[in-house]
């Protein structure tokens, strides 16, 4: 035993007056072993679903035919599932929502003459008969292509 400068007496003193002489009941024990137990298990699985993020979205499948028609760029839904929100018209301006057209590896920025039948101004659903007309000429070697914008999946590609 190292000196702490006190005698038997002094030292031995909380323990001669009950102090620190009993421990915790045992069943206390327990329960507090359990509760702390159950609360790092909680916060591991609240960690855990934190980290979870979304669901990926399915792919859709679609059939679509690009084509140059009298100088203007032509894209038909033949089959398939409809792109929802696909884009907006104002006036002609196209604003690409959930589908996008791109030229040459360009996103197409169409500022007027764009419709979808008698349609130039408001949201569009893309779906099966839909026509859209695209005031865009294209040349021998350039490259359509048409994308799912919330999976980025190739719905189309074409080469003229």
């Amino acid at each position: 035993m190292f000196f702490t400068g006190l005698g038997k007496r002094e030292w031995m003193g909380p323990l001669r007056r009950g102090l620190g002489v009993h421990g915790i009941s045992p069943l206390i024990a327990t329960i507090f072993l359990l509760g702390l137990i159950l609360m790092v298990f909680v916060v591991y699985v609240v960690g855990l679903a934190g980290r979870g993020g979304t669901t990926p979205l399915p792919p859709i499948y679609t059939m679509l035919e690009v084509e140059n028609q009298d100088g203007k760029l032509v894209i038909r839904h033949g089959t398939g599932d409809t792109v929802t929100k696909a884009f907006k018209l104002y006036n002609g301006a196209v604003t690409w929502l959930n589908l996008l057209v791109r030229l040459n590896g360009e996103n197409l920025n169409v500022t007027g003459g764009a419709r979808v039948g008698n349609l130039t101004t408001g949201m569009v659903d893309f779906g099966p008969g839909s026509r859209l007309e695209l005031p865009v000429s294209v040349r021998k070697g350039d490259t359509v292509t048409v994308i799912y914008v919330p999976t980025g999946q190739i719905l189309g590609e074409h080469v003229f």
